[in-house]
């Protein structure tokens, strides 16, 4: 039983590792680093950015709709999903004496301060899953007449929405690097990189197609 217990649980966990990390389809970590990196443009730019090229303003939105909700495929409630990370977490602490890490069974407190540090965020969940659910995935008929009524009933602030991507990041990625010591290389700074590039090159090609246009 232990044996298969170990296995279920590696399986598992390489398939989390890919939603997170992996680049076709691309995973959670350079979703979250396009996003943050379009937010931090912004933040320098300001609606300038838009003049430097109109289609960020709803590449932006879009990146973080996609963000939400491979966000929201991850955070399920464990009965509605086996993939759920919350399913996942139940698993290994129910089973924590069949599951070996290089340093021995992983800790019950580790495994409840993972599960903590998720639940502590259960405000942002709740309300990218209301979002998905009421206006992403199905049009609810009260967003359907007010579509912008879905910001104010489900609130959620760009920094919540990062830090808690980030604990979900941190969760697979304290697995990865338990059970082997090692864990996949990020591709978070090589996306940044590549959008910061991208909005230098935008700038640099208005400026010269469009002369006096960001001035």
């Amino acid at each position: 039983m232990k044996g298969s217990i170990q296995a279920n649980y590696e399986e598992r966990l390489s398939r989390y590792v890919t939603l997170i990390q992996g680049a076709e389809p691309p995973g959670l970590v350079p979703k979250l680093a396009v996003y943050r990196e379009l937010l931090r443009q912004h933040s320098m730019h300001g609606d300038r950015l838009w003049k430097i090229e109109p289609v960020l303003h709803p590449l932006i939105f879009a990146a973080e709709t996609d963000l939400y909700l491979a966000t929201a495929r991850l955070l399920e409630e464990p009965r509605r999903a086996e993939g759920s990370l919350f399913a996942f977490l139940h698993f290994c602490m129910k089973n924590q004496a069949n599951i070996t890490w290089k340093s021995g069974p992983p800790p019950v407190e580790v495994l409840e301060k993972q599960f903590n540090e998720l639940e502590s965020r259960r405000s942002t969940i709740n309300a990218i899953m209301g979002r998905r659910d009421k206006f992403f995935a199905h049009l609810d008929k009260r967003y359907f007449k007010e579509p912008a009524r879905i910001y104010v009933d489900y609130p959620l602030e760009a920094d919540d929405v990062i830090a808690l991507v980030n604990a979900v990041i941190g969760v697979i990625t304290e697995h990865q690097w338990k059970l082997k010591e090692s864990a996949a290389i990020s591709v978070a700074e090589f996306y940044t990189i590549c959008v910061d590039n991208m909005v230098r090159n935008l700038e640099a090609g208005r400026r010269k197609n469009f002369p006096g246009q960001l001035d």
